[in-house]
């Protein structure tokens, strides 16, 4: 676009479909939006060009833009793209046909050393993270949640929970609904006017839980499933070559298996959300990494449109994929509609480990012949993990290949 970026400012945008996708997740920001991103700069360029040409009542051709600036080469003239902006967005927007892109030797910003945009803000302390946003009468909210997955609150006694000072109330968040997705996965709130109040009375219930049918399962036997599933041969995704005809030539081999068990994102920032369900609407102020996941999981819980929920986005604190899951954005929805009051969930750190979307359990077995210089001839791979679509589809099994 040619901008100065010592004269632009960066607002964070809400969730919003008008953007196109918001999750970042999975490094999409960089895998995804580069070209759009370079599209949406050259349009603004070729219009900001074509509003000065108007304006000076000259052809296009005689016109070209500079840092932050519209020029007139035969005199020199120049307008600030601040002095252009109106009448360039009262102009028809090109179409990608027409877009003069830059060539890699004239990127002014990309490839190059930069200094983060709020830089100064993080380290002087004024960055708005999730733990900082605040709303006018919000209560505070720590959620014991099922110890199993699918798990239910069978009884609770909170008597001395409410005797701890700052304790308002319990609230009882009801079970999910397989396919779990994005929501709450149940228990009981500790609602209370202060964050260390809030988690102070957490520790004085006492929960029965009804564990369900997940509470068989044992990490140990699925680690042996997976690794005896490699051992044999699979459903094949890829073949190149004749791989048996090799092998059998003779010569070295090398056999390995490997084991990623579940593994915690473990976000600098544990989840965090404040939330207000008011008129039908709900407004949620989170650190997501998709916004719009967030009115979709939100809508969906609370009973009401996606447009009628606003998603405001702070600094991430970590986000590591882990926050574009919207588990928690959702319980500070769901309570506050069932308080009728602001709420803020926050998650402690054992919280955040326990409670996490694990990265899946994965066995992998690996074969392969070598040459005499070392150099691999064949290359067998195996694997078995259960995919992230079960999270989302109740059907779904682990693959294998």
């Amino acid at each position: 676009m040619d901008a100065d970026w010592n004269r632009v400012k960066i607002v964070q945008a809400v969730g919003d479909p008008r953007y196109g996708s918001q999750d970042t997740d999975a490094s999409r920001s960089v895998r995804e939006f580069f070209d759009l991103m370079r599209e949406a700069g050259a349009t603004a360029r070729l219009m900001l060009v074509r509003a000065g040409a108007v304006q000076w009542s000259v052809p296009v051709s005689e016109c070209e833009s500079g840092l932050h600036v519209v020029g007139h080469r035969p005199t020199g003239r120049q307008w600030a793209y601040g002095e252009l902006a109106l009448a360039a967005s009262r102009l028809p927007v090109p179409r990608k046909e027409d877009l003069p892109f830059k060539s890699r030797a004239a990127w002014r910003y990309v490839g190059r050393d930069a200094s983060l945009y709020d830089l100064e803000d993080i380290c002087t302390g004024k960055a708005v993270y999730g733990m900082d946003a605040r709303l006018e009468g919000m209560v505070y909210a720590s959620v014991e949640r099922p110890p199993v997955l699918g798990g239910k609150v069978k009884s609770c006694q909170d008597q001395e929970a409410l005797r701890v000072p700052g304790v308002k109330q319990t609230v009882l968040i009801e079970p999910f609904k397989p396919p779990h997705g994005y929501q709450p996965l149940g228990g009981v709130a500790v609602i209370a006017d202060n964050t260390w109040a809030a988690f102070q009375g957490r520790k004085k219930l006492t929960v029965v839980w009804e564990q369900g049918a997940n509470a068989t399962y044992n990490s140990d036997q699925f680690r042996k499933e997976l690794q005896e599933t490699v051992r044999h041969p699979c459903r094949v995704m890829r073949n190149e070559g004749d791989i048996d005809a090799e092998f059998t030539k003779g010569g070295e081999t090398v056999e390995a298996e490997y084991y990623v068990p579940h593994l915690a994102h473990a976000t600098m920032e544990p989840p965090v959300a404040v939330a207000e369900f008011r008129d039908g609407k709900v407004t949620v102020w989170a650190p997501t990494q998709n916004p719009q996941g967030v009115q979709e999981a939100i809508a969906q819980q609370v009973g009401i449109r996606k447009e009628d929920v606003t998603c405001h986005v702070t600094l991430l604190g970590g986000g590591f994929g882990r926050k574009s899951f919207s588990d928690f954005a959702v319980e500070a929805a769901v309570l506050s509609k069932k308080l009728g009051r602001p709420v803020k969930v926050v998650w402690t750190r054992e919280d955040d480990i326990k409670f996490d979307y694990y990265l899946p359990v994965a066995a992998v077995y690996l074969k392969a012949a070598l040459d005499s210089r070392g150099k691999p001839t064949a290359w067998l791979q195996r694997s078995a993990f259960p995919p992230i679509n079960s999270t989302f589809d109740i059907a779904a099994r682990y693959g294998s290949w």
